[in-house]
């Protein structure tokens, strides 16, 4: 290079070394940029395939809808326990009991499905053939009487004296059974006195109790409400196994 080329380039070499050292961050960046994605496609991978696995092992019970929350997955697995599975199903059944649109949150769950879980939060509901079901197994239901809902409030549904008889009752949580308590009586179109309904009646009302026991050990009513085709339950506890 000649004297003039030098003075009007003095620094001539510097730009290729930036544009060098630029290409290099771009290079590397990109490499970065490849491994996370990777990271998080194979994230996201083995999520699918642990939402299907448990989907799978539910199956028994229900063709449950399986979400496990937090990121990353990964992590958790090595750690042998799930943040959060979130469990929804239309149907389910367990222990031949029916219930319908279960929806459960189970957090600290372990991968070793032998250890319990940490907590669970769930509310289903108990369709009235359930409710039926459950209470003629704790009690003597009046002949010809069954449970319908009117205007959101639960009615034993039957007839006295060759007239229609709606005991309106009260479902309360207690533990893990759901116990009822009458609370207005309809002997065709007039409203009666507690007090006057024949006491065979009033002492099978009072028997009347829906049995959760069986349930895994645990799980917990915590409030119920009534819902056009049955009883909503809300469900908690701590250190289930469901094994």
């Amino acid at each position: 290079m000649s004297t003039a080329d030098t003075l009007s380039h003095p620094n001539g070499p510097e730009p290729r070394r930036r544009s060098r050292r630029t290409r290099l961050i771009v290079s590397a960046v990109i490499v970065v940029l490849t491994l996370v994605c990777g990271l998080i496609a194979a994230d996201r991978i083995v999520d699918y395939a642990t939402e299907q696995k448990i989907a799978k092992g539910l199956e028994p019970h229900a063709d449950a809808d399986v979400s496990v929350e937090g990121f990353p997955i990964l992590t958790q697995l090595a750690a042998g326990r799930l943040d959060t599975v979130h469990v929804r199903a239309a149907e389910a059944e367990y222990e031949g009991v029916e219930f319908a649109d279960v929806d459960a949150r189970l957090y600290d769950v372990p991968v070793d499905s032998s250890r319990p879980v940490g907590t669970i939060d769930a509310d289903a509901l108990i369709p009235l053939s359930t409710i039926e079901s459950l209470a003629s197994e704790h009690a003597s239901l009046p002949q010809g009487t069954s449970f319908t809902v009117i205007d959101g409030t639960l009615y034993l549904d039957g007839s006295l004296l060759g007239q229609a008889l709606l005991v309106g009752i009260d479902p309360r949580a207690q533990s893990r059974h759901v116990t009822v308590e009458a609370t207005t009586i309809r002997l065709g179109t007039t409203e009666i006195d507690l007090n006057a309904l024949p006491g065979f009646l009033t002492s099978a009302i009072s028997d009347i109790t829906i049995d959760l026991g069986f349930l895994p050990a645990g799980l917990e009513l915590t409030k119920i409400s009534v819902e056009e085709d049955g009883l909503r339950v809300n469900l908690h506890g701590s250190g289930v196994t469901l094994s």
